[in-house]
């Protein structure tokens, strides 16, 4: 059964864009971005498959792995919270298929510029919801254990959602929250989402040298099976009715969207042409180039000056954010140390946001 479904969702994302073809006709007639809407939701499938998802994680996990996630706080923090009562705590939350470690390079400056700091680990890909449950959990227990103690999330992509559920949830929300710093956040989604179950077919069976088959299996579900990714794709249930809610009045919100990408508006238009050009030349293309080419069409993740080579900065704006901001990052390079311009702008715009 388990890598059954590994070897089905990793042809899912090779065969995604033929999977087009199951699109309506109607779709055509769209707008732009409603038919790009009409065909991400095509492929995403239906929320209440996460049922069974759920109860073959809960076959297989333990406790040990639960100990891995949740609040890692510096060991020096209550001390630096003590030299400054008035700064917040500032925990980061890392993005999909990450780490804390992957992403320590963010929290150098600012405790440098003395807040105490923490981190939150979390699946990598189970639903969002329940990551954010996790995260509600331990900050509830935080505020419990220090109710003096305010709390600034700073998080990168994926982890902006996750925060947003616990902090937009009334009953998630753990009330000592007062700052939200969001990295390259995919608040409308991401077209990428549908092929980011490769990550995990990368991670776990081709990238990985040791392990039994049944270890592989084993982490892969307690991982996450692609509900996570299900979540994050433009239109799906989850992202609607996220965004249909309203902010949390007690929290400020900021947005720091990337625009480096690796791919060129000429070289898009050179990959749809050539799309357009090899589904011409086979009757049974056609229909499946022309949604293809759709999907391209509104892809500005990856295109220089739109995204940041994941999030299009398009999908990162939230209705109720004002403070959002357009900086020359890539998506993968800005959580690391500061070794470009753009890493520096970022960094130095999240601490000016902090003090």
């Amino acid at each position: 059964m388990g890598p059954l479904v590994v070897c089905r969702r990793s042809l899912f994302a090779l065969a995604a864009a033929l999977s087009l073809v199951t699109a309506p006709a109607g779709q055509a007639a769209a707008g732009e971005s409603q038919k790009v809407l009409a065909v991400s939701r095509s492929l995403v499938r239906d929320a209440a498959d996460y049922s069974f998802r759920r109860w073959l994680r809960r076959r297989v996990l333990k406790a040990a792995d639960e100990a891995r996630y949740g609040l890692r706080f510096d060991r020096d923090w209550a001390d630096a919270a003590a030299r400054s009562p008035a700064r917040p705590l500032v925990v980061l939350v890392h993005g999909f298929n990450s780490t804390p470690e992957r992403n320590a390079a963010i929290l150098v400056p600012i405790r440098k510029a003395g807040f105490p700091c923490a981190a939150f680990a979390y699946p990598n890909d189970w639903e969002l919801a329940e990551s954010a449950a996790i995260l509600s959990r331990q900050l509830k227990r935080l505020h419990d254990q220090h109710p003096n103690v305010s709390v600034a999330l700073v998080t990168h992509s994926m982890g902006g959602i996750v925060a947003r559920v616990c902090l937009e949830r009334g009953d998630l929300d753990p009330g000592n929250v007062t700052r939200l710093i969001m990295i390259a956040p995919p608040s409308q989604g991401t077209l990428l989402a549908h092929l980011a179950v490769a990550t995990d077919l990368w991670e776990h069976w081709l990238n990985r040298p040791t392990g039994s088959c049944w270890t592989r299996w084993r982490d892969s579900v307690i991982d996450g099976l692609g509900e996570a990714a299900d979540d994050l794709a433009p239109g799906s249930p989850f992202l609607t009715r996220l965004n249909q809610g309203p902010r949390n009045l007690q929290v400020s919100y900021s947005i720091l969207l990337g625009a480096s990408a690796a791919v060129s508006e000429g070289e898009m238009q050179w990959i749809r042409s050539a799309v357009d050009t090899t589904g011409g030349r086979c009757p049974a293309l056609r229909t499946c180039a022309a949604h293809v080419d759709d999907l391209l069409g509104d892809m500005d993740e990856i295109i220089d000056g739109k995204g940041d080579g994941v999030v299009a900065v398009k999908r990162g704006r939230l209705a109720g954010v004002d403070d959002t901001i357009v900086l020359p990052f890539g998506h993968l390079s800005c959580t690391g140390p500061p070794d470009c311009e753009a890493v520096r702008q970022l960094q130095e715009a999240v601490l000016s946001r902090l003090q």
